[in-house]
């Protein structure tokens, strides 16, 4: 009686199985391309706030190690009404490895020549082989508004989603799997912010941005 009961058992256990969280184990390891932007981008925002030049190339060299293409079959739902007197937000953040960096690299280097070499070589080299390629989708989002961002990643790969802002305003990142479970979370602020993860099988993904901030808000998400 008992055996013919298994089978039974078993069954019944298979919607639960399905409504469990997407996740595998947290993401270990060296960053990847994702994580490495982020950090590039908070390494070249502490570079200009104390104004070093050998920490700003830094960064510059870290985000120029990666390849970068816009995210293709990602789609984007905005929530919530834009308020018509919101003032507009700064330009997105620029590229930490793009002409911007090394603009602002050469105006800290000044007039001192050994810094301006530095600046000069680091300008003039060009990445070797292939680089790990980032995922990069762009958008501005209003005072009070919400973007949902519906994304696939892979069953036991390693992912990684960044968020950059303008730096003007804050900005809050959730993620969510099919079941609706919250996988990750990150507290509205100004600051690059990044969640890592490894799903334990294919799905789709719900990345949620808000802006609480009282300005426009230019960001620039990122996948690997």
């Amino acid at each position: 009686m008992t055996l013919r009961l298994l089978p039974i058992l078993a069954l019944a256990a298979l919607p639960a199985l399905a409504e469990a969280p997407n996740l595998s184990r947290p993401a270990g390891g060296a960053p990847g391309s994702a994580a490495r932007l982020v950090l590039a981008q908070r390494a070249q925002q502490a570079a200009l706030e104390r104004g070093e030049v050998m920490a700003l190339l830094a960064a510059i060299r870290l985000a120029r190690g990666i390849s970068q293409r816009p995210a293709v079959g990602w789609t984007r739902e905005t929530g919530g009404k834009a308020p018509q007197d919101a003032p507009p937000g700064a330009p997105a953040a620029p590229d930490p490895g793009g002409e911007a960096a090394m603009a602002m690299a050469r105006n800290l280097a000044g007039e001192d020549p050994d810094l301006q070499d530095l600046v000069y070589a680091l300008d003039a080299q060009l990445p070797h082989g292939a680089l790990p390629t980032a995922l990069v989708a762009t958008a501005e989002l209003a005072p009070g508004q919400t973007d949902r961002w519906t994304l696939p990643l892979f069953g036991e790969v390693a992912a990684e989603i960044g968020l950059i802002g303008d730096g003007d305003g804050p900005l809050a990142l959730a993620l969510t799997d099919e079941t609706g479970a919250t996988l990750c979370t990150r507290p509205a602020s100004a600051q690059p912010a990044l969640c890592s993860l490894t799903p334990a099988r294919n799905g789709f993904f719900t990345v949620t941005i808000r802006n609480p901030g009282a300005s426009v808000n230019s960001y620039r998400l990122i996948g690997n």
